[in-house]
């Protein structure tokens, strides 16, 4: 489904295009890839949601992928691409992702005809992370109960859950084990621009991600974002990608910055079922 962003130089272009006074090209998006470095910048999986689209430096509009977008110009345009995600998994708060490049080419555009582009972005290269992409045998996280454990799902062993790389972790829950929480140790650093948790997950139950910090000499800890079951009416249970926007937290005045993920078992379910992968924060 194509879905648009209306803004005023939009308006502006569909006014024009009623009018009979220009016929616009248009350029296809399908969808934004993004390339990394796996050795520093962990997986490429994303989910760019949305995108700002200029043709030649002048915006175009907000645009919902994959989108068709009319362009009132013809013959060597440059159109860019900057990559846009859902802030906190909210269908109405989406935002240029910080850590992303913008994509551009020059386009061969001509009246009423359409041209494809397939833009593929990296991370900035100022980007810094902290990254479990739980590859090996142990992990970064502490168990808030040691009796509690995150299993470790190999590929081979469970080829049904299409684990990128070899492994993934996860919990179930069930009634002898009603509650997990697990946190981070690392005192993340500030650093007065935007900071955001990229999490992998799949899971029948709700999860919490919270933050731990330290203010005015006092310990804290909070709920941040409850992250929705990716369960489908159907059964299935999917692989999402959510951005996580922890920079009001964690560039305020406060210290010792960590975060942890919590789940309780919903009443009257039997078992709750949590997939985690590629966690980075990136900064």
């Amino acid at each position: 489904m194509i879905r648009r962003y209306a803004c005023p130089a939009l308006l502006l272009l569909f006014a024009a295009c009623t009018k009979g006074d220009k016929v616009p090209a248009y350029v296809l998006v399908q969808g934004v890839t993004l390339q990394t470095d796996a050795a520093t910048q962990g997986s490429a999986r994303s989910n760019v949601t949305d995108a700002w689209i200029y043709a030649d430096d002048e915006l175009i509009g907000v645009w919902e992928l994959p989108a068709l977008v009319p362009v009132l110009k013809e013959g060597a345009v440059k159109i860019e691409v900057a990559p846009a995600v859902k802030r906190n998994g909210m269908f109405d708060d989406r935002v240029r992702y910080p850590f992303y490049t913008s994509w551009s080419s020059t386009v061969d555009l001509v009246k009423t005809q359409t041209r494809s582009v397939a833009p593929m972005v990296q991370y900035n290269s100022s980007a810094d992370f902290w990254i479990e992409a739980f590859e090996d045998a142990g992990h970064l996280f502490h168990m808030a109960d040691t009796t509690d454990e995150l299993i470790h799902f190999t590929a081979g062993e469970h080829p049904e859950l299409d684990i990128e790389g070899n492994g993934c972790r996860g919990f179930v829950l069930d009634g002898s084990n009603t509650h997990i929480r697990f946190y981070t140790d690392e005192d993340f650093p500030t650093t007065g621009g935007p900071m955001f948790l990229e999490v992998d997950y799949a899971s029948d139950i709700t999860l919490t991600l919270g933050v731990m910090y330290a203010l005015d000499g006092l310990a804290h800890m909070q709920p941040y974002v409850y992250i929705a079951p990716s369960k489908r009416a159907d059964g299935t249970m999917p692989w999402k990608k959510i951005y996580i926007d922890l920079s009001p937290v964690f560039n305020s005045g406060v210290t010792q910055r960590d975060i942890y993920f919590e789940a309780s078992l919903p009443s009257g379910q039997a078992t709750g079922t949590v997939y985690l992968d590629n966690i980075k924060l990136v900064y």
